[in-house]
């Protein structure tokens, strides 16, 4: 009856399960598993107003429908291309406050990307838009 039993099966079988809680316990994390700096609405309202420099990671579309007033658009896929000249010159030293929609997904890993490429004072805006929105915080359209 053992006899049949392939065990490297089960070994497998053990490591995916196992494979999938390390990740389910990471997915639940502020970033989803990114080692990046959050800050509430308020606590980005306060950066912006003290002249940090906004980036709006969502698409162009979205950005015209509403963004934070000031905010440059420096798209998801613009950043995993590559930071954009624009960024290098003007802000490296500066505190950036990166958000999307609602600061779950885009965001973190926007800030993430920023952070890796030596923009130490970027910070994701936890409740994104919608917080800020929510806030009753001033929204600008294209």
């Amino acid at each position: 009856m053992f006899g049949s039993i392939d065990l490297r099966k089960h070994f497998i079988g053990v490591l995916l399960m196992l494979a999938c809680l390390a990740w389910l316990s990471n997915s639940g994390k502020p970033g989803h598993g990114y080692n990046i700096k959050e800050v509430d609405v308020s606590g980005a309202k306060q950066l912006i107003d003290a002249g940090a420099l906004v980036i709006d990671v969502r698409g162009q579309e979205q950005f015209d429908y509403r963004h934070i007033p000031g905010a440059i658009l420096i798209t998801l896929e613009e950043l995993r291309a590559g930071i954009p000249a624009r960024l290098m010159a003007e802000a490296k030293n500066r505190v950036i406050v990166v958000y999307c929609n609602q600061g779950l997904v885009h965001g973190p890993e926007g800030t993430a990307i920023l952070n890796n490429a030596g923009f130490a004072g970027a910070v994701n805006m936890k409740a994104g838009i919608e917080g800020w929105a929510d806030a009753g915080y001033p929204i600008q359209k294209s």
